[in-house]
């Protein structure tokens, strides 16, 4: 459950060209015209639409899909111990097909190995979490159940959580989450317990059963006729109960409104005349009002948009609960109750009822039930930013006079009682608080952050793509949204927009998704709706660009310059060219002033060879495509002098956790053996530099130690070691070996070599 929180959510192409570009030009392409970025038209094609299933016809859907799954999992080549099981299934207008399975391995449920399933005919495709195959050598576990639940408790006292104790005893899964370089067995503990801000707390603590390191740690309660307090009089769903109306709303579900004051469940609220509320939060009812009228546009806006049944799209409404804590500013969702709580807000005035708030929170339920986006780094991120991307759109889509739509988050409620809006779509870190900043781009931080926090990245592609950048007023509000480029966006519409999210969430994305997966997800969802070839399809890819996902499109060609890390002269050196193109046909490369030594592969633009002299060279590579129309990348490239006495590798290496990496460096010209004081020089980025170990391998397979495991917590290392080589033949290939071994007990992110050299 993710918490739309007071600090913690301070807080959400073509054949012709773009409406932005120059004419087709041969020169560098690395700029559009300065004229304003006008909305591009497109209409979705017919066939991706959605089909709306009904609950027999989805359960029907289902059932063939559980009857058939051992055939699939044979289909997909899946090892003979794993199993799928059917969780969701949608139907498009054309007959594609999209179901969406979890995986299990030797009857352990495999988290991080949902799959999603697209059939059209003969035709199949499929979107994966873990690209790799699912296998443990052993379901046994070497760390204790009761070890992996204190190493649990410890996490959730980490995090501050009051009043922690275990749900239930930890059960053995299998992980293939994000980050994980190969599936491991381990232990699943939910700890339940209250965060700092007082909101409920189901954290699931993931711990290596061979190791007991923590593999990852996700908080799953998401934090977000009548008169209202935020959007004026409108209608509520109710029903007679003897001499007292209920609300509940027929209509949806059997969606149903709780007063949970008293504590417990709560109580479900009653009037005697149908009349509920009176727009002041002293009538407890006014609340009610706001939450129900949130929960039926919200079901309105997913049926009328997408043929969505319901939140989990099986015809069963949800619950709404008011009232909860004293002064509680906030708002949750929780999987387990399947219900949407909320506080009363500052001073118990201002409830966090708003609409785009309870779009917001039940849209957390969607996201669960389809992509289920884990809850930490950057899916934790693009699962934040779905509620503020879809309560941004149901705030739209009801286009109350009282409560007018905008992209701003929480406006009205006031959640920090600084009169401003939690969260800013045009431009995310306008937020800033005392608990953090949202992102306006992607940077190598995002993962590192809360959740709240890092879904600015996909906000600001998504209030970007739907109205584009730069100055303008939207219903009486002013934005000026930036681009991380200099580049200007082209709009493609709120109503396009949203569909292309809708759809890379519902088909495309997984649990594991990431931005770098999220730009391919809705790149999809674009081309499954207007075409590769289409301007819509470009605007997609400029949004992302314009937040530091991936590439901009300049002719009809997006193009990512190779890395800007130096080489050395003598090392063996290959870098690609990463370019698509919306034009049929292949791409060509070629390339001016590379480094001596190197040159470029015309069909597929890897630049590989062995540098031979030192310098920067100013160095261009042209990519053409099937029209003969061309984008140039410029780059400096710095080959480092290498030989002699001294050799260097300046290429990146990273390091899995607790895995195993190798760095080459060739030596020649040298005479015999290497010295008894050889010197090591090594640049190391990491969480825990105490538990890399290095060791200097010669080409004979001798491995030399240059640096043991310490109790040293640094993150950076920086030094010069010496190494007795001279048993070892100096000219050959040498490399550097490090290993991860940091402690079970720390939760690291993985770090990288960044250099190392030899001096004789």
């Amino acid at each position: 459950m993710a918490t739309i929180a007071v600090g913690t959510m301070v807080a959400l192409l073509g054949s012709t060209l773009p409406a932005w570009s120059a004419e087709p030009v041969t020169g560098t392409g690395t700029a559009r015209s300065d004229r304003a970025p006008r909305q591009i038209e497109a209409e979705p094609r017919p066939g991706a639409s959605t089909v709306g299933l009904s609950p027999a016809q989805r359960k029907k859907m289902l059932s063939v899909a559980a009857d058939s799954r051992t055939a699939t999992a044979r289909s997909l080549k899946l090892g003979e111990r794993e199993k799928l099981i059917p969780k969701d299934v949608i139907k498009d207008a054309d007959g594609t097909v999209h179901t969406r399975y979890e995986r299990t391995f030797a009857g352990l449920p495999v988290l991080g190995g949902d799959l999603v399933i697209h059939e059209r005919g003969g035709t199949r495709t499929v979107s994966k979490s873990s690209p790799t195959t699912i296998s443990v050598p052993t379901t046994k576990a070497f760390v204790p159940a009761a070890k992996a639940e204190k190493s649990a408790l410890d996490a959730a006292e980490s995090k501050k959580t009051d009043k922690a104790s275990p749900e239930g005893a930890p059960r053995l899964v299998v992980w293939a989450g994000s980050g994980a370089a190969e599936p491991a067995l381990a232990w699943e503990t939910v700890v339940t317990g209250v965060q700092e801000d007082g909101t409920p707390s189901s954290l699931r603590i993931v711990t290596d059963a061979r190791s007991g390191a923590r593999l990852g740690s996700f908080e799953q309660v998401h934090s977000g006729t009548g008169v209202s307090q935020y959007s004026g009089t409108v209608q509520v769903g109710s029903v007679r109960g003897g001499d007292l109306y209920q609300l509940t709303d027929p209509q949806r579900g059997g969606h149903t409104t709780y007063d949970v004051s008293a504590g417990g469940l709560g109580t479900l609220l009653t009037d005697d005349n149908d009349v509920w509320g009176d727009g002041t939060p002293a009538d407890r009812q006014t609340a009610a009002v706001d939450a129900a009228y949130g929960a039926q546009k919200t079901w309105d806006f997913y049926h009328d948009r997408f043929g969505r049944n319901g939140i989990a799209d099986d015809g069963v409404g949800a619950r709404s609960r008011v009232h909860f804590g004293d002064g509680y500013a906030n708002a949750f969702w929780d999987d387990l109750c399947f219900c949407m709580t909320y506080g009363d807000g500052l001073d118990d005035a201002r409830p966090l009822t708003e609409l785009d708030i309870a779009a917001h929170e039940m849209t957390h339920g969607v996201t669960s039930a389809t992509a289920d986006l884990t809850y930490s780094g950057e899916s934790g991120g693009l699962n934040e930013a779905t509620s503020d991307i879809m309560g941004t759109a149901v705030e739209f889509f009801a286009n109350s006079a009282k409560d007018v739509p905008d992209y701003l988050v929480g406006e009205l409620a006031d959640v920090r009682g600084t009169g401003k809006p939690l969260r800013y779509m045009d431009e995310p870190s306008k937020d800033a608080s005392v608990k953090g900043t949202s992102q306006d781009h992607w940077t190598e931080q995002t993962r590192k952050l809360d959740p709240h926090f890092s879904s600015g990245v996909a906000n600001h592609f998504f209030y970007l793509l739907a109205e584009g950048s730069g100055k303008k007023t939207v219903n009486g509000i002013a934005y000026d949204s930036p681009t991380y480029d200099g580049l200007p966006v082209a709009a493609l519409g709120l109503h396009n927009a949203t569909n292309v999210w809708y759809r890379a969430l519902t088909r495309y994305m997984t649990s594991s998704t990431d931005y770098a997966g999220a730009r391919t997800a809705t790149l999809q969802a674009a081309a499954d709706l207007f075409g590769v070839s289409s301007n819509a399809y470009e605007a997609v890819g400029n949004a992302w660009a314009a937040v530091n996902v991936g590439p901009s499109y300049v002719n009809h060609i997006a193009a990512k310059a190779p890395s800007a890390r130096d080489s050395a002269v003598g090392q063996p050196t290959s870098r690609p060219i990463e370019a698509t193109t919306t034009r049929p046909g292949a791409l060509t490369y070629s390339a001016t002033g590379l480094p001596d030594g190197l040159s470029i592969d015309s069909a597929t633009g890897l630049i590989s060879g062995t540098p031979t002299s030192a310098g920067a060279f100013t160095t261009a590579v042209t990519i053409r495509n099937s029209a003969a129309e061309t984008r140039t990348l410029p780059f400096t490239w710095k080959v480092l002098a290498s030989g002699g006495d001294h050799f260097v590798n300046p290429a990146r290496f990273d390091i899995p956790n607790w895995r195993t990496i190798e760095s080459p460096i060739t030596v020649t010209g040298r005479e015999g053996n290497a010295s008894s004081d050889l010197k090591v020089t090594v640049d190391l980025i990491h969480d825990f530099i105490g538990g890399q170990v290095i060791h200097l391998v010669g080409e004979d397979g001798t491995a030399l130690l240059v640096k043991d495991f310490v109790w040293d917590t640094g993150s950076e290392l920086h030094a010069t070691f010496t190494v007795d080589a001279s048993a070892i033949p100096a000219n050959g290939t040498w490399k550097l070996r490090v290993t991860d071994n940091t402690p079970g007990i720390f939760t690291v992110d993985p770090g990288y070599l960044d250099s190392w050299s030899l001096t004789f």
